[in-house]
């Protein structure tokens, strides 16, 4: 049977006032002029129950809260949310009797809380499922929420003759059809599984395989040689490296043994370099030390002379009494002198123990003796200078000879081996490199043949899973036969009312949605408003009463309708199509009772008489809005008017 889902009442409250509409019959009509609110209130259930609505300026500026009494299943509830600020994004739960807050609840779904959406379709007993969905080009597992089950539940006026239950809104797509498998039970959660499983496959082998195209394109634009070339190639490669190897370390082996046969000359050039930097110094010690000497044997027999000089001069003068000064000859004989000092130099005579001719002998003796030792002594440092001057030459010329030999020797032997190991090693080196960027291109085929086992593993998973959808689906089949009721039902609805041109009218089995005269719905824009709203009425009529007739079936027991006569002429065959459609209204209404509930919105009051229909009445002087003056009808503004259509909206309830 349907799933029971009943607005009990709904209450406004503003700054000014609080309104409650109830809703007590099985057919409600909401009537009204343009721009008194009628659209609006559908639009407020839509806001309490957690939807993304679309509200007037008229109810944002003025309207604070709304609360509806909802019966959901066995369960009767009473949600209340703001209609702005952050309090907006929660609904409360409130007690039925007492009205006090249970609880909060969120309309956007985060990780591990229960949403408002959660929360409603446990109570209806909907099951709760997520669709394997694509949005912004990737898969995504999406939750079939409360709010996408109510698109089935609200015609909106500003799409009632435009589309069916959203099915222009591409991401809304994959929901709408699932949504309705759902509740025609030609699907379970083990076959939205495997459909789940299958996009992820295909999402995942789509990854792959352009992952292979870029890899291979790579391979194709770097190296036109394949994996096997490749191989053959390394293998030959190796083998070169391994003979490079072998000659460079018997090159190294004999530059090894040549550098021992040479230690010997060069430990033997190294004693000759240190023997020779010690004669260099002794050398410079001894030519320092012969020139202190020479410098002592200089002062010696300046001392000599310098004797001999002043005992002549003493002999000579001393007899002489100078009268006149033998510089400049300026008589002295008025000069006044003490007694015992020079006339000369006025200078204490000397005793005569100062110029005793033995003792200046003696004097003279003993610097003839030092003068003999000091130029003995200078000679012999004279001749270790030159000892010393000559081991340094022959040192000087042996480190010549050595070096002469040893450089011979290294041109000749080593060198060579220098420059063959050099060679060698370069070798080695573009070998190791040309292996390297081999690797790298056989690393790149392995991914390619990695990629290549990836894709096939996934393509039979994916062949599996088809095979298991299929095998599920046939086993769902049973249901496809209600699919073929429900398309009858719905030709016999429309065909009832007798709408011009069309001569056919079913309910596409692939798609789920009204298909007339061969055409899909976006057709009948052409034949006029009219006709397009009547389709989607007999539509949701016959998915509503299906639900209701079948135990299995998962549609709602609400149908809130706005506006069902829109683009409607008042002509008399537009006139009677509009009392066919509430007749059928009246119909459910007698027929079902409580069992289901149907809320219409509309301008005018219903066209038949009938006591199968509760009203709900507004005009200009007692608009929707509680407490709030209308401002005439020459300032209204329809509702859609305002915004623009929503986009596609999150998870949420």
């Amino acid at each position: 049977m349907a799933v029971h889902l009943r607005i009990v009442s709904l209450t406004v409250t503003t700054a000014q006032a609080e309104q409650t509409y109830r809703f007590d019959r099985p057919a409600m009509v909401i009537t009204g002029p343009i721009g008194t609110g009628k659209s609006s209130l559908l639009m407020l259930f839509k806001h309490a129950l957690g939807g993304s609505a679309m509200l007037t300026p008229a109810v944002r500026d003025n309207v604070l809260s709304v609360q509806a009494e909802v019966v959901a299943g066995d369960e009767r509830v009473v949600l209340r949310r703001t209609i702005e600020g952050d309090t907006a994004d929660t609904v409360d739960l409130l007690d039925p009797r007492s009205l006090t807050l249970e609880r909060s609840l969120p309309v956007r779904a985060s990780e591990g809380a229960t949403t408002l959406s959660d929360y409603l379709l446990d109570a209806l007993g909907f099951p709760r499922e997520q669709v394997a969905a694509r949005r912004e080009g990737a898969a995504r597992p999406q939750n079939l929420t409360f709010n996408d089950l109510y698109t089935y539940v609200y015609l909106e006026g500003r799409e009632i003759d435009r589309q069916v239950v959203g099915h222009l809104e591409r991401w809304f797509e994959t929901k709408r059809k699932e949504l309705f498998r759902l509740m025609f039970g030609l699907t379970d959660s083990a076959l939205m599984e495997l459909k789940r499983t299958r996009n992820e496959l295909l999402e995942r082998l789509t990854a792959r395989v352009a992952e292979h195209k870029n890899v291979s394109a790579f391979l194709a634009a770097s190296d036109p040689r394949s994996d096997d070339e490749l191989r053959a190639e390394l293998t030959q490669l190796r083998d070169t490296l391994g003979r490079a190897d072998a000659a460079l370390a018997s090159l190294r082996t004999e530059l090894e043994e040549q550098t021992a046969a040479d230690t010997a000359l060069r430990e033997e050039l190294q004693d000759a370099i240190r023997a020779a930097r010690q004669a260099e110094e002794e050398a410079s010690a001894a030519a320092d030390l012969v020139e202190a000497r020479r410098a002592v044997v200089a002062q010696v027999q300046l001392d000599l002379s310098r004797l001999a000089r002043s005992a002549t001069a003493i002999d000579q003068l001393s007899p002489f009494e100078f009268v006149v000064c033998p510089r400049c000859m300026q008589s002295l004989a008025a000069r006044p002198v003490e007694d015992g000092h020079c006339l000369v130099c006025l200078q204490p005579d000397p005793v005569e123990a100062d110029i005793d001719p033995a003792a200046i002998e003696e004097t003279r003796t003993g610097l003839g003796l030092q003068l003999e030792d000091a130029q003995r002594i200078q000679q012999a440092d004279e001749e270790h200078l030159q000892t010393a001057r000559e081991r340094s030459q022959q040192l000087s010329f042996a480190i010549s000879s050595l070096r002469r030999e040893l450089d011979a020797q290294t041109r000749d032997a080593v060198a060579p081996r220098f420059d063959a190991i050099a060679e060698a090693s370069s070798r080695v080196a573009a070998l190791k490199a040309s292996i390297d960027a081999i690797t790298q291109l056989r690393e790149s085929w392995a991914r390619v043949r990695a990629i290549d086992a990836d894709i096939r593993s996934i393509k039979a998973e994916r062949r599996q899973v088809n095979k298991d959808i299929k095998e599920k689906s046939d086993q769902l089949k049973a249901s496809q036969s209600l699919l073929g009721d429900l398309s009858t039902d719905f030709g016999r609805l429309l065909t009832s009312w007798n709408l011009p041109w069309i001569e056919t009218a079913v309910i596409d089995r692939d798609t789920y949605l009204p298909v007339v005269n061969g055409q899909p719905f976006e057709s009948l824009q052409a034949s006029g408003g009219g006709i397009a709203t009547s389709v989607n009425l007999a539509y949701s009529l016959t998915l509503l009463t299906c639900g209701l007739d079948h135990a299995d079936v998962l549609v709602p027991s609400l149908l809130v309708i706005d506006s069902p006569r829109k683009a409607f002429g008042n002509n008399p065959s537009d006139r009677h199509r509009a009392a066919e459609i509430y007749s059928r209204f009246r119909t459910l209404a007698d027929a079902y009772g409580d069992r289901l509930q149907l809320i219409i919105a509309d301008n005018d009051p219903p066209p038949i008489t009938s006591d199968s229909f509760g009203k709900v009445e507004f005009d200009y002087e007692n608009p929707m809005v509680p407490g709030v003056e209308h401002p005439g009808p020459e300032h209204v503004t329809r509702l859609g008017q305002s915004e623009s259509s929503p986009e596609a909206p999150d998870d949420h309830g």
